[in-house]
């Protein structure tokens, strides 16, 4: 059996009461297609790049599992045809990797390692506080109003 990873997406309308349902249900297909699952981690509700199915925001989560080689492209088709998931990957887990850094948690107080390349550069100053305005009072606009700019607008011939 060869290691694997599965990331997946779910549209953000899911609470997190029904992510975790979800989260069950897909290794759950895992499991029936012959593979084992490891380990599941909740990575958050991000925005997405680009909506995918009408959907802005997505909740990532990343599957740890073991499977058969040739159960791999089922388990790609079964997830293609899903409904409930926007994306989802899958790829061969590299042996030498062996902790996930965006998983790991850092002790309070760790300072992170400088690297090279960004070494030469200089800390950015905070951003300046403006103050701000003070709302002033509109006065509602009616529907009548409404009406009457769009009946002009739409009247209005293009060049």
């Amino acid at each position: 059996m060869e290691k694997y990873e599965l990331l997946y997406i779910l549209p953000a309308k899911y609470t997190e009461a029904e992510a975790k349902v979800m989260a069950d249900k897909i290794s759950g297909i895992v499991t029936a297609n012959g593979g084992t699952v490891s380990e599941t981690h909740d990575l958050g509700k991000r925005r997405l790049a680009y909506p995918i199915k009408h959907a802005r925001n997505g909740q990532y989560i990343l599957t740890f599992f073991e499977a058969e080689p040739k159960s791999i492209a089922k388990l790609n088709d079964t997830f293609r045809l899903s409904t409930e998931l926007l994306r989802h990957l899958i790829v061969e887990r590299n042996p030498l990797i062996t902790k996930i850094p965006s998983l790991v948690e850092e002790p309070e107080g760790a300072v992170r390692p400088v690297h090279r390349e960004h070494a030469h550069e200089r800390p950015q100053a905070a951003p300046v506080q403006r103050p701000i305005a003070a709302p002033t009072k509109e006065t509602p606009i009616t529907m009548e109003e409404i009406d009457k700019k769009l009946d002009e607008i739409l009247t209005e011939e293009v060049l």
